[in-house]
């Protein structure tokens, strides 16, 4: 008996397996980088997940106590890319700058990878992403209980879904 392992057979296969834990290029970004590129190109749209990324790296650094430009140093960026993250909902962060953000706030990075827009975000994140970006404030000063509350349910509910 021969064995036919063909070209579809391994697309097909790649396809299936979906969450990349390991990769490199473009592929570490976007699993499908033609499609997604294509889609997002003239949208308008602010991304909800992209939203939430942005006020859970702001709602960290400033329960840290950490500057915008004291955040930039610890994770290696450019204060401009910081306050991008941070403000502009079609700001897609490189996956090495998610990593970095992960590292420095110990949150989960296939978590952070799904929020930023790097990777496919599993189901239910979106919902939980959205609730913690509406619970949490706008304000430089000090986290309110309920700014505190909305992100150690949200920081629970990534580590839960990392494991």
């Amino acid at each position: 008996m021969k064995l036919e392992i063909t070209r579809e057979w391994f697309e097909r296969r790649a396809k299936l397996e979906g969450d990349l834990e390991i990769s490199a290029g473009r592929l570490a970004r976007d699993p499908a980088p033609e499609q997604t590129q294509l889609e997002n190109s003239n949208d308008e749209t602010p991304d909800p997940m992209r939203m939430a990324f942005g006020s859970l790296v702001e709602t960290m650094r400033r329960q840290k106590g950490l500057s915008i430009e004291k955040l930039a140093e610890r994770v290696d960026l450019e204060v401009s890319d910081v306050m991008r993250i941070e403000r502009d909902a079609h700001f897609r962060p490189e996956p090495r700058v998610v990593f970095r953000i992960a590292e420095t706030f110990n949150l989960p990075g296939k978590a952070l990878q799904q929020l930023s827009g790097n990777t496919v975000p599993r189901p239910g994140l979106q919902e939980h992403a959205l609730r913690f970006a509406a619970r949490s404030g706008d304000s430089p000063q000090k986290l309110s209980r309920e700014e505190q509350r909305a992100l150690a349910e949200f920081i629970a509910y990534l580590e839960k879904q990392q494991g």
